[in-house]
């Protein structure tokens, strides 16, 4: 005991109060991960409050250590320093709100290009002043500068106590996926985007040995197989809805007024339709796993879109293009979109050069009815030949949607969640713009016998704020995406109502409906094949979600054990073979 007094708890008899207040708010942040993980449990919260605490508490004791032995000790500036701290971890807080995943490496790259006039809002203004008169009370009330011999104590057992809770906590004695869970919110913010930007991704694998098409055949991937449902169809237009999730249609959520998403669940009531998991979160993201129907993104788009169903149907004679509000140069999309496939990738940056667009262009892009209008105008110049469109809105973009609509008309709903500017507000007038467009395609000649218009969003949005009166009682099935295949000709075979079809199901879908046969690699499977045995594989930062109608297992990238990396080497495979199948 003398030991753990003298050389363990001393160097912190002035410092133990600054630390452990410095420290609540990631605790706080780690419970609200749990919630946002659905791990809320009195023992997981319990046991991570402990360790995070601690690990935080040695963390900031080493930062304080290292600013008093180089002589950094003004109090003003230390409250600039903790508010920075504080700032990066409230980009942590925001992502376990919008996507449920911490601010690591893949949202990092996503910061360039943003709109960010939201930041002068004068809530985010008041919660930034806070935060800073946070630190400065903190500082200017606890902090004392200690001698060099006392700080490096400090600085010495705070390292120790770091390096431990990184490298061994006790937290893996919590039963599975609990261990996992509390151990991925341990780290601090900064240290965990420093370990994901760090981290070496697994290789892509090409061949398919003996042991990968094992398990392959156990989870019934590269067997994707057409069913017959397909036709010439010449003229496909998939329209990707940022965001868009079951949540905002009464027809999943009955507290959305009827009104506000009747084009949308009109739609999505007469024509083949499903309700899909998502895999992948951003946009980058989940339309690379659209176009690929494999899991893990990263290594999809670092080797050059190995398969792609839009090359597919470039190196078939179809003229390829991604139309987007947004900026074009994006996190590269423009490059990154052309290797899967794309001849022409147009958006924010073109528009601008067009007198009668520019003027539509604001907050993140062109108004989504102009970048309808614009579609149509495309589809027009291209009637004769075979065009495949993916069509990216950017009205619906997080936090509220657009703010202003440059006085275009829409149909207003009388609700107060619709009154000023939200998502539910973005979807109902984005369903007004789907009617819109289709309504342009009639009268333009375009919609034929040989039109194929898909309707799905990129990705899912998790926040429920400031309109969680919606979305309350909240059900899991609120975060699934909608998919809708509109022809003219209706289509009668029956889609799928297997609970884990999802977004590696719409690659093969269209393949299917255009009767082409779908490559290898493929991990899913047509909705139209009713009797697949379906797997998801939702590839996050730094660890995976493998689900199957018998269980849902976590699997960290970086997993050591043999099962772990055997699913590792299935998700990280681009073969252009075939394991040799049972008929399900």
């Amino acid at each position: 005991m003398a030991f753990v007094r003298n050389y363990l708890l001393s160097p912190f008899k002035t410092h133990w109060k600054l630390l452990l207040i410095l420290s609540a708010p990631a605790v706080l942040l780690g419970l609200f991960g749990l919630h946002q993980l659905g791990r809320l449990t009195p023992a997981n919260a319990v046991s991570l409050s402990l360790v995070k605490g601690l690990c935080e508490c040695c963390f900031i004791g080493l930062g304080l250590a290292l600013l008093n032995l180089i002589g950094l000790k003004n109090k003003w500036i230390l409250s600039v320093i903790g508010f920075v701290y504080y700032f990066l971890m409230t980009a942590d807080f925001v992502l376990l709100i919008y996507f449920r995943e911490r601010f690591g490496a893949k949202y990092l790259d996503t910061v360039q290009g943003g709109d960010y006039n939201f930041m002068t809002d004068w809530r985010l203004l008041t919660y930034f002043a806070l935060v800073f008169l946070f630190c400065a009370f903190v500082f200017r009330r606890f902090f004392t500068a200690t001698p060099v011999k006392d700080t490096l104590r400090r600085a010495v057992v705070c390292l120790a106590g770091f390096l431990l809770l990184l490298t061994w906590t006790p937290l893996q004695f919590l039963s599975a996926p609990n261990d996992f869970y509390t151990s991925y919110l341990v780290p601090p913010s900064i240290i965990y985007t420093l370990q994901t930007k760090l981290a070496q991704t697994p290789p892509a694998r090409f061949e398919l040995d003996k042991q990968t098409a094992a398990l392959a055949r156990e989870y019934n991937v590269f067997s994707a197989q057409n069913t017959g449902v397909g036709r010439p169809y010449n003229r496909v237009i998939l329209i990707a809805a940022e965001s868009l999730s079951n949540k905002y249609m009464h027809h999943f959520n009955p507290r959305i007024p009827p009104q506000a998403s009747a084009p949308l669940d009109t739609l999505y009531k007469n024509y083949p339709s499903a309700s899909l998991k998502h895999v992948s979160l951003s946009t980058l993201y989940g339309l690379s796993v659209i176009f690929t129907s494999h899991p893990f993104v990263k290594l999809t788009y670092e080797n050059g879109y190995p398969v792609s169903f839009v090359r597919m149907l470039k190196e078939r004679g179809f003229h390829t293009a991604f139309l987007r509000g947004a900026n074009e140069t994006y996190m590269d999309e423009h490059l990154l979109f052309k290797q899967a496939g794309f001849e022409e990738v147009i958006g924010a940056t073109y528009f601008k050069t067009r007198d009668d667009y520019k003027k539509h262009v604001n907050w993140w892009g062109l108004l989504d009815r102009k970048l309808f209008d614009y579609a149509l105008e495309f589809l027009s110049e291209h009637k004769n030949e075979p065009t495949f469109i993916t069509v990216l809105t950017v009205d619906s973009h997080v936090p509220l949607g657009r703010l202003d609509y440059l006085e275009e008309p829409y149909t207003e709903i009388d609700h107060k969640d619709y009154k000023t500017p939200t998502l539910p507000r973005a979807f109902a007038r984005f369903g007004q713009d789907v009617e819109h467009f289709l309504d342009g395609l009639k009268q333009r000649g375009l919609w034929d016998d040989k039109t194929l218009v898909l309707i799905t969003p990129d990705h899912p949005s998790y926040s429920n704020m400031p309109t969680v009166d919606l979305f309350t009682p909240f059900r899991p099935e609120f975060d699934n995406l909608p998919f809708i295949i509109l022809t003219r000709k209706k289509i009668t075979a029956p889609v799928t109502a297997d609970p884990l079809a999802s977004q590696l199901d719409i690659a093969p879908t269209i393949l299917d409906l255009l009767n082409i046969e779908p490559p290898a690699a493929f991990f899913g499977h047509s909705l139209f094949d009713v009797n697949a045995k379906r797997s998801v594989f939702d590839i996050k930062e730094d660890f995976a979600i493998v689900t199957t109608s018998q269980r849902q297992q976590v699997v960290p990238l970086r997993s050591t054990r043999p099962s772990d990396k055997n699913l590792l080497n299935l998700m990280s495979t681009f073969t252009n073979s075939r394991p040799v199948l049972p008929r399900q």
